[in-house]
């Protein structure tokens, strides 16, 4: 039965560790953004070979489970890195958590980069090159501002997403917002309390996401109408 003293017993302890889920957060949507653009301009400028990768990478984060993806990484990163002679054992496994929550941002994020980039119409592309401006002068004058205001929202949405995707890393022992509850539930015996509190955090985090891209989103289109 739901009982109310166990939120009291729940809550200081959930808590503390909420700082280690948006800590996953932070450090995978900042990943996530930069190889993200990487793999959009090897995907838009058709650079070869890297952009037949970057096809096959992105395909491949898209069409597997996360919870498949961060096993590929704990398991088979320090695998990879042994044929080499390097031990990482003994890593924190959080670094697994940042790689594999790291590397599925930036697969999402570069769609939705390339399908900002290419809902701009192509006669800005003449424009510019008409003006002087080289390939890389037209991306960050042009390209690239009216390109944030566009993947703005998306990108609101993929960090929702990250966010309540992080409940998985609990799966190889990492102690966070979910990871706490179970360990909790395991030795008081009580669950729903805890993720009663869960869902209520969760909920309260994708709002405050929710809010500030929408002024984010409101902010930026109000001053590319000034300009």
């Amino acid at each position: 039965m739901f009982k109310w003293s166990y939120i009291l017993r729940y809550l200081p302890r959930v808590i503390q560790v909420v700082p280690v889920t948006l800590l996953i957060v932070a450090v995978a949507m900042a990943a996530g953004i930069i190889l993200g653009m990487v793999i959009t301009f090897f995907r838009v400028e058709k650079v070869p070979i890297l952009r037949q990768f970057s096809v096959v990478f992105v395909s491949f984060i898209r069409g597997t489970p996360m919870l498949v993806q961060l096993f590929v990484v704990y398991y088979g990163l320090p695998a990879l890195f042994m044929l080499f002679g390097i031990n990482i054992l003994r890593v924190n496994r959080l670094f697994f958590v940042f790689v594999t929550y790291g590397l599925n941002s930036a697969a999402f994020l570069s769609e939705t980069f390339r399908s900002a980039i290419g809902s701009i119409d192509k006669f800005q592309w003449d424009a510019a090159a008409s003006i002087g401006l080289t390939r890389m002068q037209t991306y960050i004058r042009v390209i690239i501002p009216q390109s944030v205001v566009i993947a703005i929202p998306s990108v609101g949405t993929s960090l929702s997403s990250l966010l309540q995707d992080t409940s998985l890393a609990f799966a190889i022992g990492v102690i966070d917002i979910v990871g706490k509850i179970n360990s909790m539930s395991a030795s008081l015996g009580h669950s729903l309390e805890g993720y009663t509190i869960a869902a209520v955090i969760f909920i309260a985090l994708s709002f405050g996401i929710e809010r500030t891209f929408a002024l984010l989103e409101k902010k930026t289109r109000t001053q590319n109408e000034a300009v």
